[in-house]
């Protein structure tokens, strides 16, 4: 599996691997979202103009004046996982998912279960089956070794991350951490002079209903908004069928995400053009796609009227306990966002 070109390292990469470990670290359970919702309320109030939490757990920082027209920029802060529903005969415990649990990737995986370490059980190999089921949340169990646990208590992966050669990461909940780490970094380089105020915003639930966005975007009532969020790669045996986007070749300007159930959004045509021609002026490499699996935040703009585009972060093993990114595109994403931030926007009208 290749990136797209060799990667040459900078001297922001270690700076940002650094904030992806810590941002990996706080636990965001969709629905518990506090800690995380603390942590960059407490790293966006050195820059903002004001910083608030709101009555869900949304960040929502402002940059410039009150009153004018506004951009936001959006990651969601919370994570899959699991809240255990159940404890077994032999004193292992069950779980029911929470968002979308990559069963394929969890035997054997060790995670907390609140503050307990645990582990999932998986067949040793000398007694496997011929045949053997796929694990899913009814078969799943959790060792905790025999530790009293609460019913409800969150589940949550603890791989440690792994810094990879050729300038991949792979973590914990990059989805969707790395996004958050794009949100933080742009708060330190956003320009001065700027058309617009800027909304940063860290949102709750997107991995469950996407209505914490729905909420912070109806109070701010942007003119555009735009979310940095993990898309899918195609760049590794299974997946390369599926389309194009490779890891290392620039962050993703999405046209189209479905998911079955009429769940689906359009990206504003003319606020994709406007990416894409200040991505090609600044000579910053993007990829482009169109999505059947996914859904973001985004959909949520569609019931608000209010224009909107995704800026993918590519990504392989999404929603695994460890996916990988590429530290070019977070960049990439970085440098693209503070372009479009810092010229007015074209009429985004329809018709």
């Amino acid at each position: 599996m290749r990136t797209d070109s060799p990667h040459q390292p900078t001297e922001n990469d270690q700076a940002l691997i650094a904030l992806l470990r810590e941002l990996s670290a706080v636990p965001a359970l969709s629905g518990e979202e506090d800690a995380m919702s603390r942590f960059m309320a407490d790293r966006l109030a050195a820059r903002a103009d004001s910083v608030e939490i709101d009555s869900i757990g949304n960040v929502i920082a402002r940059f410039g004046p009150e009153g004018q027209p506004a951009i936001a920029v959006l990651a969601h802060m919370d994570s899959i996982g699991m809240r255990v529903n159940r404890v077994n005969r032999d004193g292992t415990l069950g779980a029911v998912p929470v968002g979308g649990v990559n069963y394929r990737a969890m035997p054997g995986v060790p995670v907390r279960v609140g503050d307990v370490p645990g582990v999932v059980t998986v067949r040793s190999q000398h007694q496997s089956k011929e045949g053997e089921s796929t694990l899913n949340w009814e078969t799943l169990a959790i060792d905790v070794g025999g530790a009293a646990v609460e019913m409800t208590t969150p589940v949550l992966y603890a791989a440690a991350p792994v810094e990879l050669a050729g300038g991949c990461f792979a973590a914990p909940y990059m989805d969707d951490r790395a996004g958050c780490a794009v949100l933080l970094t742009l708060a330190e380089r956003l320009p001065v002079e700027r058309a617009y105020t800027v909304y940063l915003i860290g949102t709750v639930q997107e991995e469950t209903n996407s209505l914490g966005a729905f909420h912070a975007l109806q109070a701010v009532k942007p003119a555009a908004a735009l979310f940095v969020d993990g898309t899918v790669s195609h760049d590794t045996p299974e997946t390369a069928s599926r389309g194009q986007v490779r890891l290392g070749a620039g962050p993703v300007l999405l046209a189209y995400l479905y998911t079955r159930g009429g769940n689906g959004w359009s990206a504003n045509p003319k606020l994709r053009a406007h990416l894409k021609q200040v991505a090609s002026g600044a000579g910053i490499a993007y990829q482009q796609d169109a999505v059947d699996g996914l859904i973001a935040d985004s959909k949520t703009t569609v019931l608000l009227g209010i224009p909107s585009a995704v800026i993918g972060l590519p990504m392989r093993s999404k929603h695994a306990p460890l996916e990988v990114v590429h530290l070019d595109d977070l960049a990439r994403a970085l440098d693209l966002l503070v372009g479009v931030v810092s010229a007015p926007l074209p009429s985004l009208a329809r018709g």
